[in-house]
């Protein structure tokens, strides 16, 4: 027979409950606090919301999720609660892709949207917009009123690529018959930090989701998760006042989930993360499917906590595992013994060649702790078939090169910090065939 515990018993219980709240909303709305730093850093940064983009080649000192080094962005962001906003987007090799303010996907742009290639008009609409909208445009309309805007130009001259995003255009359709000159900002030899490592496992998370509640409408598709910040006092249509005991729990849970995240992210046990059974290589997302994390009948948290903690940007091009796709991801964190890959190791990676890309591949290493590029006195985080002598040697092989210090000849070879851990990416843009059924395959990073 049941009976209610003593008063502190119950005190314990009510507060282990709100723990547990707290950790899974940390977890869920990390994608959210990694937005809005998103949206602070392009304003800090000189990208003006509604009209500004930063042009960025990224650097190590560009301290960012998982951006890569490959190709050129373009950064902008929205808010439609003032009415829609277009978005041109001119004819050519550019790959875009729109995430609201909670990064949910909103829609793929240029060769990898509707309209292939050929240029287009994206009409992004608000919540709740009742006006009227005109013929001619792409029309998408989203769960949120802010938004980020991405945008790549895969050419193999980084300058023709900035070039190509100075061409894109951003205003409110309200201006549409006369829009006002965009700004476009290079960012691409500065230091700048636009990621949630800065409040990783703090109380600062808190205020950080905090000011993204209070600047958007909340997501019908987030009804359920939106009541676990309620109970912990997080709402948009009250004051977030605290007292000491939530504080401690919100500081506790922050530590928790962080930790909960670095497992997700670095060390999953799931046997369906594994790209190919005789190699450690592991899919970045993995389903059931050919949906990311988005199941038939549910979304798979776990995945999903994985990919927001090392990346950004949720888009079906990435995560589709089919001939043409937009790109291709796999993931190394350990080496061929299954040892974690540690920077004051040196190790080589073995290439097949030709590998599978009808655009171009590139490894790129990152750093444990940020999930940025790594920064190290080379300065140099990745090889790309895009600008790097990657030739094969006589075996038909290429043989890459990681670690402090460069082996002989120095060919082929990204140094890495003692002391620091990472892991590495490889990418493939337009992935052929054996990218997908075992007819092509690196070796797993060995240590040397």
């Amino acid at each position: 027979m049941k009976h209610l515990p003593a008063p502190d018993r119950i005190a314990r219980i009510r507060r282990e409950a709100l723990l547990n709240r707290a950790v899974e909303a940390y977890k869920f709305f990390y994608p959210t606090v990694s937005m809005q730093l998103n949206f602070e850093a392009l304003e800090e940064l000189g990208a003006p919301m509604n009209r500004g983009f930063l042009i960025q080649l990224t650097t190590p000192d560009l301290v960012t999720l998982t951006q890569n080094s490959d190709t050129p962005y373009g950064l902008a962001y929205g808010d439609a609660s003032g009415g829609p906003l277009v978005v041109e987007i001119p004819p050519g090799p550019i790959m875009g892709v729109v995430d609201d303010q909670y990064f949910q996907f909103v829609t793929n742009m240029g060769f990898v949207g509707e309209e292939h290639g050929a240029g287009a008009k994206y009409l992004l609409v608000g919540p709740g917009y009742e006006g009227e909208v005109p013929d001619g445009y792409v029309v998408r309309r989203m769960n949120a009123n802010r938004f980020l805007v991405c945008a790549r130009a895969p050419l193999p001259d980084p300058d023709e690529g900035k070039a190509l995003l100075r061409t894109l255009r951003f205003y409110p359709l309200a201006e549409a018959e006369n829009p006002p000159a965009n700004t476009f900002e290079d960012i691409s030899h500065r230091k700048a930090v636009a990621n949630p490592c800065v409040v990783d496992g703090t109380y600062e998370f808190w205020a950080v989701l905090e000011r993204a509640l209070r600047g958007d409408v909340a997501s019908a598709s987030y009804y359920n998760e939106l009541g676990l910040l309620a109970a912990l006092g997080l709402r948009r249509d009250r004051p977030f006042e605290p007292d000491a005991g939530i504080v401690d729990v919100l500081t506790e849970a922050a530590a928790k989930a962080d930790e909960q995240l670095v497992v997700a992210a670095f060390a999953d046990d799931d046997p369906q993360r594994l790209v190919w059974p005789d190699r450690r290589w592991e899919w970045v997302v993995y389903s059931d499917g050919d949906n990311g994390y988005y199941e038939r009948d549910f979304l798979r948290l776990s995945v999903r906590e994985r990919w927001f903690y090392q990346a950004t940007l949720e888009t079906p091009a990435m995560f589709r595992r089919s001939e043409g796709a937009g790109s291709l991801y796999w993931l190394a964190i350990v080496d061929d013994r299954g040892a974690p890959l540690d920077g004051a190791n040196s190790y080589t990676l073995t290439v097949p060649a030709p590998v599978p890309a009808a655009q171009f591949w590139s490894i790129t290493l990152y750093d444990l702790d940020t999930r940025s590029e790594i920064n190290t006195p080379q300065f140099k985080p990745v090889l790309t078939s895009l600008r790097d002598d990657l030739s094969p040697g006589a075996d038909g092989t290429i043989t890459l090169h990681f670690g402090p210090e460069p082996p002989a000849g120095g060919k082929s070879w990204l140094q890495t910090n003692p002391g620091a851990s990472w892991f590495a990416y490889f990418r493939i843009y337009g992935p052929g065939p054996a990218a997908f059924d075992g007819g092509w395959k690196p070796s797993d990073f060995t240590r040397r």
